[in-house]
């Protein structure tokens, strides 16, 4: 996608229209500050021993984060650039490095929903044969493909609507790997069809916990995505016309806002998800928030199973997160052997 730079050419001239260009500048630089400040606490959360999330889940959100902050610092170098008058022609590997890892943090959608949908079809021994290279290696594989794109946009005549369908069409297989992998982890909880090791039915708990979770992270996208594709092309439409100076400034700022807070917004998503409930009942504490728990406090009997080792484990009272340590430290003892 073209972003507002290119409109920079004709706003660096004194008066009127670029005292407010750089009002709206001024303006989008917080959010980038914020969603980097956001991206990088991340990984001491994805990583904690406290987050219950499978390696291979942990590797493709990491990531789809060091994609948001590359993007947000590299829209944030231009920001101050272009305040700073440096001129255009040195700035443009800025607006092609924004552009790869806007397009990479799209790609690590359809990564992330191919990986739960292979979680889902080796829900029996996916925690144990974990395949976090693979994985890593299809996020790697999201920059070739944002490449693509770029090379696209900038060499075919209709590159950009190359560019659309390719989206639509990732999008489309993305959403539909997302609910079916919901709709079958669900049945399988229902009908109750895991009979094997106790990492299978957390695994497919852990699959309709993620799943849910993609599928907000998808809406939320679709939709900044979405809004910002409609004052893109209005952006295009005026930029080369100097008559439209303030129709090219005013939509070019309303999709670069969009883009940005859309990925804070996806961001403060993923980051719920991680932050265990004990810490964000101390945050919620201290800012005097309202806090609804994820845990769950079963009224029903206690479930009872028998270790590995022969001996009755119970479970049940607690909450749920408890309950998946137990899960993990029988996993772990069942992997020592």
């Amino acid at each position: 996608m073209t972003n507002s730079t290119s409109g920079s050419f004709y706003l660096r001239e004194t008066g009127e229209i670029r005292d407010v260009y750089e009002i709206f500048l001024l303006v989008e630089c917080p959010v980038h500050v914020v969603n980097i400040i956001l991206l990088l606490a991340a990984p001491s959360l994805i990583f904690s021993s406290k987050t219950l999330v499978n390696l291979n889940l942990k590797m493709t959100i990491a990531s789809y984060f060091l994609a948001g902050v590359l993007m947000s610092i590299s829209r944030l170098a231009w920001l101050i650039c272009d305040l700073f008058w440096v001129p255009i022609n040195s700035m443009e590997i800025l607006m092609y490095s924004r552009f790869v890892f806007q397009t990479s943090i799209a790609a690590h959608l359809f990564v992330l929903s191919a990986e739960r949908a292979i979680a889902t079809c080796r829900s029996k021994r996916y925690e144990q044969n974990s395949c976090y290279p693979v994985i890593i290696f299809c996020c790697i594989l999201t920059y070739p493909y944002s490449l693509l794109q770029l090379y696209s946009k900038y060499n075919f005549q209709k590159g950009r609507e190359i560019n659309v369908v390719m989206y639509l069409g990732a999008a489309l297989v993305s959403f539909l790997i997302l609910l079916v992998v919901f709709r079958v982890n669900k049945k399988k909880v229902k009908e109750r069809r895991f009979k094997g090791p106790i990492s299978e039915a957390y695994q497919v708990r852990e699959n309709i916990r993620t799943s849910r979770l993609l599928l907000q992270i998808f809406v939320i996208f679709s939709v900044f995505v979405g809004l910002s594709t409609f004052f893109l092309l209005r952006f295009s439409a005026s930029l080369t016309d100097p008559a439209k100076k303030w129709v090219t400034i005013t939509n070019g700022f309303l999709y670069d806002m969009l883009i940005s807070t859309g990925t804070t917004c996806t961001t403060l998503v993923f980051l719920q998800f991680l932050i265990p409930d004990e810490t964000q009942k101390k945050w919620s504490h201290i800012l005097h928030l309202p806090c609804q728990s994820r845990n769950v406090r079963p009224e029903s009997k206690r479930i009872r199973f028998r270790s590995i080792h022969g001996v009755d484990v119970e479970v049940g009272n607690g909450t749920a997160e408890e309950e998946a340590r137990v899960y993990f430290s029988q996993l772990s003892l069942a992997w020592k052997l």
